[in-house]
């Protein structure tokens, strides 16, 4: 783009357009919760962060980007049928180009992830595996190991109630900061010790009801609140990398983040609120 006004203002709105990464996310809990109603759901997902975009370029132009806008003009090259040969390098080019500029950065967030959701340590509780496993398949005992994670995701759970999310799918959720690919799995880690866990074992665990507060976790509506914040929050770290790249300031990149995160939030509560009364 010519304009730099438009360029910055371009970049900071992409984060809402839904990417491939989350497609997992609400395939899982559309099939779970609205099976009926699954495709629908998942398009209009894609639609409403069409629209939060659009509405967010309408805030910007007349607060953070004021200014006549300037014509835009791309002259197209001819249109030519790919050769194999170029198609190939083609892919081999930009699948390089992005492991060397983003797969360290996801690299090195997941690790981390990992390492608080390992840690600490604690000892393992006198029972035998099979009977521990006996247990976490009727839902009798709870799957947390109190991780660092965990205690962050309990710590912040208070801001998400309103949204109606428990407090492993906060957990989830902050599991999902670096890529939004391990949501699932996390959520399949909180709730029954394995990660590969199949998904329609899953579904039932978290639509069963929790021995402690003897309601389900998720219901339809925090269900689809939680499709919703998955659908606008935190940027993933490649695309956060990216805007801080292009723009040339890590502030933008913050301001991604907080920005984008508030409107999640927002967004996700009402969705909650409303879907509760219907």
């Amino acid at each position: 783009l010519p304009s730099e006004r438009d360029r910055k203002m371009t970049i900071l709105l992409t984060p809402f357009m839904s990417c491939s990464a989350k497609l997992p996310i609400y395939a899982f809990f559309a099939a779970a919760f609205f099976p009926r109603y699954g495709a629908l759901v998942m398009i209009g997902l894609y639609l409403f962060g069409i629209l939060m975009g659009i509405g967010t370029a309408f805030v910007f132009r007349k607060t953070l980007f004021k200014g006549e806008p300037v014509p835009f003009v791309m002259e197209l090259p001819p249109y030519r049928l790919p050769t194999f040969k170029a198609s190939c390098r083609h892919m081999w080019a930009k699948g390089e180009q992005y492991l060397r500029k983003m797969g360290g950065v996801i690299l090195v967030a997941s690790i981390i992830v990992w390492a608080l959701n390992y840690f600490p340590l604690h000892d393992e509780q006198a029972s035998t595996p099979s009977f521990e496993a006996e247990q976490i398949d009727e839902g009798r005992i709870d799957t947390s190991r109190d991780s660092y994670l965990e205690m962050a995701g309990k710590a912040v759970n208070p801001v998400m109630e309103p949204a109606g999310f428990h407090w492993r799918a906060t957990v989830a959720v902050l599991a999902g900061i670096p890529a939004k690919e391990i949501v699932v799995s996390s959520l399949g880690v909180l709730y029954t010790g394995d990660e590969e866990v199949a998904e329609s074992k899953l579904s039932e665990r978290i639509k069963a009801p929790n021995p402690v507060t003897g309601k389900p976790d998720f219901t339809s509506a925090s269900a689809l609140a939680f499709m919703v914040f998955v659908l606008l929050y935190f940027p993933c770290m490649a695309t956060l990398v990216a805007i801080v790249k292009e723009t040339g300031h890590w502030g933008y990149g913050l301001f991604s983040v907080v920005y984008n995160t508030a409107v999640a939030w927002l967004a996700a509560v009402i969705t909650y609120q409303i879907a509760i009364w219907l």
